[in-house]
């Protein structure tokens, strides 16, 4: 009997569900498809018709995580929106701090996402999901007036760079997410305009 378009879809999310927990716990190498498909009661052709491998399976579930922390930044700046512009951001930069230091966060991107994708690809996800809400707050703080500089892609990008930089070092531990963040406020307030 064929599976409709739903079931596939959901076969699919059981696995993206099930591969998340197992890195998040047990780290890439450690995972094995074997156990991940009898755990699922399903078949390796199953698994295998929806990932080439496991690799392309870990890319879904780095994808799913970077795709959960850009919605925290974005649920928490857009909760603190009524504050203004730079209340927001900074909420958002509180958020995502906050959440690259969750252990499976840690774990699947910061230890094993670099190396099981390679460090060009893992950067091109971060930067394609997160970029452009540095580039939308940036373009907002420009509108306000409260931006000394035009909010160029290098801006935004160099923005984006310390906050994922003070997000690892928390997640590494080497920072607490106070110092991080306050870090970052210090940053934001330099692109103020004086005067």
């Amino acid at each position: 009997m064929r599976r409709t378009a739903a079931e596939a879809a959901e076969t699919r999310r059981s696995i993206i569900a099930a591969a998340r927990a197992s890195f998040a716990a047990r780290g890439y190498t450690a995972t094995g498809t074997t156990e991940l498909v009898e755990q699922l009661d399903l078949t390796r052709g199953a698994l295998y018709h929806h990932f080439a491998d496991k690799a392309d399976l870990f890319a879904a579930v780095f994808v799913e995580v970077e795709q959960e922390l850009n919605d925290a930044v974005n649920a928490a700046a857009s909760a603190a929106a009524g504050d203004g512009v730079r209340a927001s951001i900074v909420a958002g930069a509180a958020a995502c701090i906050e959440y690259m230091g969750r252990s499976d966060y840690r774990q699947i991107a910061v230890a094993d996402g670099p190396a099981v994708l390679g460090l060009d690809r893992w950067h091109e996800i971060d930067r394609s999901i997160g970029l452009q809400s540095m580039e939308a707050g940036l373009a907002a703080l420009s509108t306000e007036g409260e931006l000394a500089t035009p909010p160029t892609p290098a801006l935004a990008a160099a923005l984006f760079g310390a906050l994922t930089e003070l997000g690892l070092s928390h997640a590494c531990g080497d920072l607490t997410a106070d110092d991080a963040l306050a870090a970052f406020e210090v940053l934001l307030d330099g692109l103020a305009p004086h005067g």
